[in-house]
C-alpha cells in the first residue's frame, strides 16, 4: 500500500495555524489600542463602550478557539515531526544496505 502525503501543504497549514494562533492572542491588545483611538467624541463614550463590551463578550470565544486552533496545530506537527522522522530512518536504512551490499 502506497502513502501519498503533501507534507509542504501540512507544513503552510500548521504556519497558517501558527499565524491564526497569534493572531488571537494579539487581539485583546488590538481591542485596547482600538477603545483608545476611539477615545470620547464630543464627550460620549458610547461606541467606545460598545467595542468593549464586544471584546468582553469575544474573549471566551477566542479563547476556546485560540486552544482549539493549538491543539490542531500540536497534532499536525507531530504527524509533521513524525513522518520526517520516519524518512530519514528508512532512507538511513536504505543507505546502509546499499552501501553494505
Amino acid at each position: 500500500m502506497d502513502v501519498l502525503l503533501d507534507r509542504e501543504r501540512l507544513r503552510e497549514a500548521r504556519d497558517t495555524l501558527k499565524t491564526a494562533k497569534a493572531d488571537f492572542e494579539d487581539a485583546g491588545s488590538i481591542n485596547d489600542t482600538l477603545e483608545s483611538a476611539i477615545g470620547t467624541p464630543q464627550g460620549k463614550s458610547k461606541l467606545r463602550d460598545r467595542v468593549g463590551w464586544f471584546e468582553s463578550n469575544w474573549s471566551g470565544n477566542r479563547d476556546d478557539l485560540k486552544e482549539s486552533v493549538e491543539n490542531v496545530y500540536k497534532r499536525l506537527d507531530g504527524i509533521i515531526e513524525g513522518w520526517d522522522e520516519w524518512e530519514a530512518q528508512a532512507s538511513a536504512e536504505l543507505d546502509s544496505k546499499e552501501g553494505g551490499s
